[in-house]
């Protein structure tokens, strides 16, 4: 007997607040007067955000900050999640939609689509309870729900993965949902699919939260020192981290091949791949995680930490970008990598792989690097690790981009302008 969960939605309660002060120092005069101009139009007006988890992935972080940073501006804010009792099956249906959209060839049972249309219109009954002045609908786990709900509201749809070469069998089935929302938004020009109306899509350029405890900076020697004693990764070694989780198109195992080959130069070097498992809408991780487990074997120079049982998540990801001598983000695809921008803000060259969402941020040779393959891979983390000057300067250049581009106060004007837009 199926298990029916109470409801399919859940509210996220923020505790966090943000004062106006605090972020408006991060934006040119210009940029105030243009933010508190567009606030003071949609004061009284409600946006409702909704997205699959809670916790774990880039677009819970970026709600996390983005709905306390609208409520400081006078804009009222709620966040909705799906209830993870919504049950396995159901997020691994998404998950295979997911993959198609980035281009791989899954296939979906006509039972699959009928699972994946009940719960959507189970879900779209509870959206049509919330009142909002505008819907926002985060990824395609909630893409018919928001489809089928609120017919007459203002709707969007974010879009935070590469549509640009989808697997049409699977693309055809959800481009009427796609195309029903007022507003298609991607996070890069590159991801907009050619079959989208061009006078529905807008492109915004993700950014990271700097009053986040995410973007904390500490001393290399504490960190590693904390890397030790919370997860036994010796501190007077090389160290190569990558902050991702055990996804396909995150090509972890393309990082050990690299490490591998780096070892021949720095054979003291360590590899850490942080990827804790705390995302509910990814059950395929388990499987990547086993194969990056059994190819790392017994070795007591590569540490997986996917289990966050005991370990303080957000704390322990900190401290891992702060530690690294080199990160890596080796993304074959990728809706923006924020982990990427995360550790370019804290002082660090990253190496990126081919991603479009990776190279929007990254300058090969004057930020960090771009690379294509493992070989090449394990070149640059050679080349880094034996030139700290080197490092340090293209740590500083990442850190200015940063700060220039991919900051949150700019990234909350684009989401007042984008709701504004819709409500003329």
């Amino acid at each position: 007997m199926r298990n029916v969960p109470r409801t399919y939605l859940e509210k996220v309660i923020l505790s966090q607040q943000v004062r106006r002060a605090d972020f408006l120092r991060f934006m040119s005069a210009r940029q105030k007067k243009e933010l508190l101009k567009r606030a003071f139009y949609l004061r009284g007006k409600r946006v409702v955000h909704i997205n699959a988890v809670a916790d774990g992935g880039g677009v819970a972080e970026i709600l996390a900050s983005l709905i306390p940073y609208l409520r400081s501006l006078g804009v009222e804010s709620d966040w909705y999640f799906i209830n993870p009792d919504v049950g396995k099956k159901f997020f691994e249906i998404t998950n295979k939609i997911h993959n198609a959209l980035q281009g791989a060839p899954v296939k979906i049972s006509g039972r699959e689509w009928a699972e994946y249309e009940r719960v959507g219109r189970l879900i779209a009954s509870e959206l049509d309870k919330i009142d909002c002045d505008v819907l926002v609908i985060n990824d395609p786990q909630l893409l018919l729900a928001g489809h089928y709900a609120h017919l007459n509201k203002h709707k969007i749809y974010f879009s935070h993965i590469d549509t640009s070469s989808v697997f049409k069998p699977v693309w055809e089935k959800i481009l009427p949902a796609v195309v029903s929302y007022h507003r298609i938004v991607f996070s890069n020009r590159d991801f907009v699919n050619g079959n989208l109306p061009g006078r529905k899509v807008k492109i915004f350029t993700p950014a990271i939260d700097p009053l986040a405890a995410k973007q904390k900076i500490v001393p290399q020697k504490e960190a590693r020192l904390y890397l030790e004693k919370q997860g036994g990764v010796p501190q007077n070694c090389p160290l190569i981290i990558q902050v991702s989780r055990f996804d396909i198109w995150k090509n972890p195992m393309g990082v050990v091949q690299s490490f591998r080959i780096v070892q021949n130069t720095y054979p003291s070097a360590q590899l850490a791949l942080v990827g804790f498992n705390i995302a509910k809408d990814n059950p395929a991780a388990h499987v990547i995680y086993k194969d990056i487990a059994a190819v790392a074997g017994k070795s007591r120079d590569i540490f997986l930490f996917f289990d966050p049982k005991g370990k303080d998540v957000l704390e322990f990801t900190v401290m891992a970008q702060n530690a690294a001598d080199v990160i890596v983000q080796n993304s074959t695809k990728e809706g923006f990598g924020l982990v990427a921008t995360e550790a370019m803000w804290k002082r660090q060259a990253v190496i990126g792989g081919p991603a479009s969402g990776i190279r929007k941020q990254i300058r090969n040779g004057k930020n960090g690097f771009i690379v294509k393959s493992p070989e090449e891979m394990a070149q640059k983390i050679i080349f880094l690790l034996s030139r700290p000057a080197k490092r340090k300067r293209l740590g500083n250049s990442a850190r200015k981009t940063v700060l220039e581009n991919f900051l949150f106060p700019r990234l909350v004007l684009d989401h007042l302008k984008l709701y504004r837009s819709c409500l003329k």
